[in-house]
């Protein structure tokens, strides 16, 4: 649904995926109402559209202003562009297109039917640039589609791409950036400004970053949250606890001279018999491994806690594989070394949000 947010009202919006149960909407409306802040955006953190277990933000309305007019400034878009909206409005990647449309003065493309690849390059002709997931990367790919001359952008962010599916898009020609961001942020926190194959993701103005003595994160911005809420059968909320006017992030990174390159989670670096390994090095492995043989999205890697090695990995595929059961272990028990993998566990799919994100277990 195409909206226009009203960006100097002191009215709040409720931004709430239609999927969430209604008794928790309510709850939620009820109790974010009793806080008393005004000319907000209350948006929920990807994948929390359950009964349990959900987290979600505060963002005033001049935060996201500021989010969008450092996007724009980073990627030199003005009034003449016009974006094509790929994601839900109801996530921090759909709602701030909106907003930064709105602030420059810029056109959104919208549809109301549901992803699919062939019917979104013909609507995105029209467009100059729009945000999508690897997921929907991958479909592009898949197809062997060219883009449109029109597209200034493809903004890829929201999850891991992996490396050859992000080589196989630059070989289609699209003008592909990687973006790393965060909804404490609203948004874009350090993006490319044009396509590389070498990762040059360059901090954005409105940021000031640096890192502690164990590598995480730590951001002062101009366009940092006002609180984070959740429920899971009782409401909490609560303020940014600010170090130095410095917000500790959960996010292990290496920064260099205005670059970021992120490595992991704080919760998804792990020890193996003594070492130290990045999940997202892991899923590099893995999504490569999967793009190559034709299995992409089929497969899923999971941290184990181990007495004996500290910390193993879990493989979840696909059910459909499970002929392939012998070649996946031996395969991947090779690709992960020296991680141990404990065991490749069949399913009914792969869980995933909206978003295209592995839902945690």
């Amino acid at each position: 649904m195409l909206f226009k947010l009203n960006l100097q009202s002191k009215d709040n919006l409720f931004q709430f995926s239609p999927k969430l149960d209604n008794n928790i909407r309510d709850i939620l409306i009820s109790e974010l109402s009793k806080l008393n802040l005004e000319g907000h955006v209350f948006i929920l953190s990807s994948g929390t559209t359950s009964k349990g277990g959900i987290k979600g933000y505060a963002l005033s309305k001049k935060a996201l202003i500021e989010s969008a007019l450092a996007v724009n400034e980073h990627l030199s878009l003005g009034s003449d562009d016009a974006w094509f909206l790929s994601l839900p409005p109801w996530h921090i990647g759909g709602l701030s297109v909106y907003i930064r449309a709105q602030v420059a003065g810029a056109k959104v493309i919208t549809s109301n039917e549901s992803w699919n690849v062939q019917s979104w390059v013909k609507l995105v002709e029209e467009a100059s640039v729009t945000s999508i997931v690897p997921l929907q990367a991958y479909d592009i790919v898949k197809e062997g589609i060219h883009p449109p001359k029109t597209l200034k952008y493809l903004i890829v962010g929201g999850d891991h791409l992996a490396g050859s599916l992000h080589e196989k898009l630059i070989a289609l020609g699209w003008p592909v950036i990687r973006t790393f961001g965060m909804t404490e942020v609203c948004s874009q926190l350090a993006t490319e400004i044009c396509p590389s194959t070498a990762p040059k993701l360059q901090v954005l103005n409105n940021h000031k970053v640096k890192t502690n003595e164990d590598g995480v994160l730590l951001v002062k911005s101009k366009s940092l949250f006002s609180g984070m809420f959740s429920y899971n059968n009782e409401f909490t909320y609560s303020k940014p606890i600010l170090e130095d006017g410095f917000f500790k992030t959960n996010d292990l990174v290496e920064l260099n001279e205005g670059q970021l390159n992120p490595k992991s989670r704080v919760d998804q670096a792990f020890k193996c018999k003594g070492r130290l390994f990045y999940l997202n090095d892991v899923r590099e492995l893995l999504d490569n491994f999967a793009y190559e043989n034709g299995i992409y999205s089929k497969l899923a890697v999971q941290v184990v806690i181990s007495p004996r090695e500290g910390h193993v990995l879990r493989v979840l595929a696909d059910k459909q594989l499970q002929k392939k059961k012998d070649f996946l272990s031996a395969e991947l028990k090779q690709l992960f070394a020296p991680a141990v993998l404990k065991e490749v566990e069949f399913v009914d799919g792969i869980a995933r949000t909206e978003l295209g994100k592995v839902k945690r277990s």
